[in-house]
C-alpha cells in the first residue's frame, strides 16, 4: 500500500505568473530587490531558515574545509550543531514517531502519527541528488523551498539523525483529507499560478526552480475534500544554489541571515 492509498483510507492560483516567469530573462533582476512572486512568504521563510541556522552554518564551514576533512569530521560538526540547536534525534526516537507506513523506496521512510494526524518522513538528503541538481549542502533548505512553493502542505523540520553512519533528515507534514485525484489540467493550472510552466515532458519550472513527479494519479498530488489541489512531496530541481533559489522566490537570502530582503 502506498502513502496516497493510506491517506485515502484514513479520510475521505495564472497567465500573469507565466508571463512574469517568461520575461524574467536570466533572473538577475529578481535576485537583488526585483519582483519576487512569493514575497508574501518571506516571514515564514525567515522563520524556517532561523530554525536550521546552526546546521546551515556547520554546512557552510564544511564548504571551506581542507581536502583532508573527512566524512566523519563533517558529520561530527553537523551533529554538534544539531545538538546545540535541539534538532538531534537518536535512532531509538524514530519508532516513537508513529506507525511505519512504507519502507524506504527512494528518499524517505514514512511514519503515520494518528494522534497528530501527521506523517513523519525520514529522508536521505543525498537521494536523487543528480536529478535534483543539488550540491552536498543544499538539502538544508530543500524543505524551505517546498514550503515557499507549496505552503498548503508545509513541512516542519524536526531534526536530523544518523543511520548507518549517514545523515537523515526528519520532517513532519500534516495529512490531507482526500478521497480523489486531481486532473492534469487542475495540476498544470495551479502550477502556472505559482509561475511554474511546462519545461519538458516531466518538469514544470521558471528557469531557476523546477518540479516533477506531479502527475495525476501519482503519490505526490492529492485533491482534498475541500476541492483544493495539494502537492505533497514533488521532486524539486534547482537551477542555482538553494540560497539563491530562496532569494529568487522571496527576496530573502538565508546565507545573509538578515531580515532585510534587499
Amino acid at each position: 500500500m502506498n502513502v496516497k492509498e493510506f491517506i485515502c483510507k484514513l479520510f475521505k492560483r495564472s497567465d500573469d505568473a507565466k508571463r512574469n516567469a517568461e520575461s524574467a530573462d536570466d533572473g538577475q533582476h529578481h535576485v537583488r530587490c526585483g519582483v519576487h512572486r512569493f514575497a508574501s512568504a518571506r516571514i515564514k521563510t525567515i522563520s524556517d531558515c532561523r530554525r536550521v541556522r546552526l546546521l546551515a552554518a556547520a554546512l557552510s564551514s564544511q564548504r571551506g574545509g581542507t581536502p583532508d576533512s573527512g566524512a566523519s569530521d563533517k558529520i561530527r560538526r553537523l551533529t554538534d550543531a544539531a545538538k546545540a540547536a535541539g534538532l538531534w534525534l537518536d535512532k531509538s526516537q524514530i519508532a516513537t514517531l508513529g506507525d511505519l507506513v512504507s519502507k524506504r523506496t527512494g528518499e524517505s521512510e514514512v511514519y503515520w502519527n494518528r494522534s497528530e494526524a501527521a506523517f513523519y518522513k525520514v529522508k536521505n538528503p543525498d537521494a536523487k541528488r543528480p536529478l535534483k541538481h543539488t550540491s552536498e549542502s543544499d538539502w538544508i533548505y530543500e524543505h524551505v523551498i517546498h514550503n515557499i512553493l507549496f505552503p498548503e502542505c508545509a513541512y516542519e523540520f524536526v531534526g536530523i539523525m544518523l543511520e548507518l553512519g549517514e545523515i537523515r533528515v526528519v520532517l513532519k507534514q500534516h495529512a490531507v483529507r482526500t478521497e480523489a485525484f486531481p486532473t492534469e489540467r487542475q495540476i498544470e493550472a495551479l502550477l502556472a499560478q505559482k509561475g511554474l510552466v511546462r519545461e519538458d515532458r516531466y518538469f514544470f519550472g521558471d528557469g531557476v526552480v523546477s518540479v516533477t513527479d506531479v502527475g495525476a494519479h501519482g503519490d505526490n498530488v492529492l485533491l482534498g475534500d475541500d476541492g483544493k489541489v495539494y502537492f505533497i512531496d514533488p521532486l524539486i530541481r534547482l537551477g542555482r544554489s538553494a540560497e539563491e533559489v530562496v532569494e529568487w522566490l522571496t527576496g530573502y537570502n538565508p546565507a545573509t541571515m538578515s531580515e532585510d530582503g534587499c
